[in-house]
């Protein structure tokens, strides 16, 4: 038996990014591609195939065209709902690909007397039984791991689901909602997991977290190792990593610890001018304190053309360590609510930076509209639009 494992896809992720918004269909393709070539059995998807739940028609119509290629050739498509693509309503693209033939959610079971009792799948041409749990946010997903009941199955067993593992999560994600691993289904040969975008395999290679198919944020585009797992069984379980490589990542580093507005440009400019930038995303990486000078007087709209003009697909900037000695240190009071300490916060800050209008006033009504959270079956272009608009408004009445 030879099949594919994979997860996280995010197709639709960067919808406000055109010149990254199609990688991940790219990596996609090429994924489902070598799974073809490769002639496995069947593929699992763990958990948000799609960055939404209702995806746009054209991230849609390639998602599709792919699926269908493993139809026409007998290879079955086995998903869960993620995080992403999970909706409460089952209002989703994936209950229609299912109708449509093109994937087969395994998520099935029945609620008896407050306990959930999973169904399995079984796979026609080997004969393994695959039963899946879905994911959603905030990791609410846990309450049905606490009354799950698994009936018993001969046969080679798979468990799909989208949740981090206690005992397996990343430091880096130390604050991420988690399951313990004794709410894992016992008795399963191979635990198929996605949501967590790193790469991880047990010692026993039965509990598997391929990571993301293609980074979805800064941190990932500078880390992530993309790519999904092929799992051979053969009396025992052989995963191997195969990689998904769509484009290079040029990082540029810059340490502004006591340097100029102007001598930390004039760095990155030289950077920029010997690297070889074409057709690879440049990440700039500035950290540090500036000696004269605020973030907010780089030049990035020359520094980002320059790169354009050498090639780069696209440049990303992560300045959220960069400090200047204009800003004073913000004393925070002890014992003090939220409310009250954002309050604190701006009444200190007050004064630093030149605006229009009563500062206290509209820091605090941008801040309420960047409060707002994300709707049901909102897209994130959708999400992201709504709350520029409202913060534009604010801008405009005050």
């Amino acid at each position: 038996m030879l099949f594919a494992h994979m997860a996280d896809c995010h197709l639709g992720s960067w919808s406000n990014h055109p010149e990254l918004k199609e990688l991940s269909l790219h990596a996609f393709r090429k994924a489902i591609d070598i799974c073809i070539d490769e002639d496995v059995d069947f593929i699992l998807i763990a958990g948000d195939l799609f960055d939404t739940s209702i995806p746009s028609i054209d991230i849609l119509r390639d998602a599709v065209g792919k699926l269908k290629e493993c139809a026409d050739r007998g290879i079955p498509v086995y998903t869960i709902a993620g995080s992403h693509d999970f909706s409460p309503t089952r209002k989703t693209m994936l209950s229609v690909l299912e109708h449509a033939g093109l994937i087969i959610d395994v998520a099935k079971y029945d609620e008896i007397d407050g306990r959930i009792k999973l169904s399995f799948t079984e796979d026609k041409r080997t004969g393994a039984k695959i039963a899946g749990i879905v994911g959603r946010k905030g990791g609410l997903e846990k309450e049905l791991f606490e009354n799950m009941e698994c009936s018993h199955e001969d046969g080679f067993k798979i468990f799909m689901f989208h949740s981090a593992v206690e005992e397996y999560r990343p430091k880096h994600l130390k604050e991420m909602a988690a399951i313990p691993l004794s709410l894992l289904p016992k008795g399963m040969d191979y635990y198929a997991s996605g949501h967590v975008h790193n790469v991880f395999v047990s010692e026993d290679g039965k509990l598997v977290f391929p990571g993301a198919l293609f980074p979805t944020n800064f941190q990932e585009l500078e880390k992530c190792n993309p790519g999904f797992f092929l799992v051979k069984v053969n009396g025992k379980i052989t995963t191997k990593h195969i990689p998904v490589k769509i484009c290079d990542v040029v990082l540029i580093g810059i340490d502004a610890e006591n340097k100029s507005v102007a001598g930390m440009t004039s760095e990155i400019m030289e950077r920029i001018e010997t690297a070889d930038l074409e057709d690879k995303i440049v990440l700039l990486k500035i950290s540090g304190c500036l000696e004269s000078g605020r973030p907010t007087d780089i030049d990035f709209k020359r520094i980002i053309s320059r790169a354009c003009d050498k090639g780069a697909r696209s440049v990303k900037k992560n300045v959220s360590k960069l400090t200047a000695k204009e800003f004073e240190e913000v004393q925070i009071k002890d014992n003090i609510g939220i409310e009250e300490m954002e309050k604190d916060i701006i009444k200190q800050h007050l004064g630093q930076i030149k605006v229009d209008g009563n500062e206290e006033e509209l820091t605090t009504a941008l801040m309420n509209v960047l409060k707002e959270e994300k709707l049901e079956e909102e897209t994130n272009a959708s999400y992201e639009n709504r709350i520029l608009t409202n913060a534009k408004k604010v801008v405009e009445l005050l």
